[in-house]
């Protein structure tokens, strides 16, 4: 079940990462133009928004650390290694949160899935080593 969730977070993040950029491709020009260094403010003004959104959007969303994660989870698993459960744990918890707060979506449901598997495949492989 882990391996299956550590995919499934690669896809995802992969996912959110590629077509979120795709889908702000003209602003992503815009910073290719202005110049791609401190382009980006924490504090944005209004002309500065649509980059900022751009941004948070894409390298600066969940996509990469989800990426890093699924990637982290499969080499463990394809090792022999146990992925904790309370990793899927703390998905889940993060996932519902994100939820509650801004409503369930496909993003939400994914976030959750891995979670769900994380938890299972590692609850599972400690119930195996306990035995």
């Amino acid at each position: 079940m882990s391996a299956a969730g550590g995919l499934l977070a690669i896809g995802g993040g992969v996912f959110h990462t590629v077509v979120s950029a795709v889908m702000r491709r003209d602003v992503w020009a815009q910073i290719a133009d202005d110049g791609f260094f401190k382009t980006i403010s924490l504090n944005p003004s209004a002309d500065q928004l649509a980059a900022a959104e751009a941004f948070w959007f894409s390298p600066g969303s969940f996509g990469v650390p989800l990426l890093l994660l699924g990637s982290l989870v499969t080499w463990l698993t394809r090792r022999g290694h146990r992925v904790p459960g309370w990793l899927g744990g703390g998905l889940v918890a993060w996932a519902l949160l994100i939820g509650l707060l801004s409503g369930f979506d496909g993003g939400t449901f994914a976030l959750l899935t891995v979670g769900g598997l994380l938890a299972a495949g590692g609850w599972t492989s400690r119930r195996r080593l306990e035995r």
